[in-house]
């Protein structure tokens, strides 16, 4: 005869197994909002011609659409995280008018990427 406690800790680890993937999809989309705070926030910085803290923001974006992909493999997230990749190499060390502004454009790429996978 199965015992009382072992129907419970079965009924239990069903339940939770059921509310797995809605957590991970609560994450994911939280993950994904940050991102495209961050984003638009490097976005702001860029259009300033502020490097370093365009490259802060987007490299805090670039961590927090990693943790939304690795959540759910969503491909408009990698193409932003793509586009995100490009910017940081376009914006890293430079003052220059015309890299920031390339690397500006891949930012409002990425974040047109992110705001379609919601």
């Amino acid at each position: 005869m199965i015992s009382r406690r072992v129907i419970f800790v079965l009924a239990l680890g069903a339940g939770l197994a059921a509310l797995g993937p809605q957590v991970a999809c609560a994450q994911q989309q939280q993950y994904l909002e940050e991102a495209i705070a961050e984003t638009k926030e490097a976005i702001a910085a860029g259009k300033q011609s502020l490097s370093s803290s365009f490259v802060e923001h987007v490299d805090v974006a670039y961590d927090r659409a990693r943790s939304a992909v690795w959540q759910n493999p969503v491909e408009s997230i990698r193409k932003g995280i793509k586009a995100l990749r490009k910017a940081t190499k376009l914006a890293k060390g430079t003052n220059s008018e015309k890299r920031m502004a390339k690397a500006t454009e891949q930012a409002e790429f990425a974040l047109q990427q992110f705001e379609s996978a919601r």
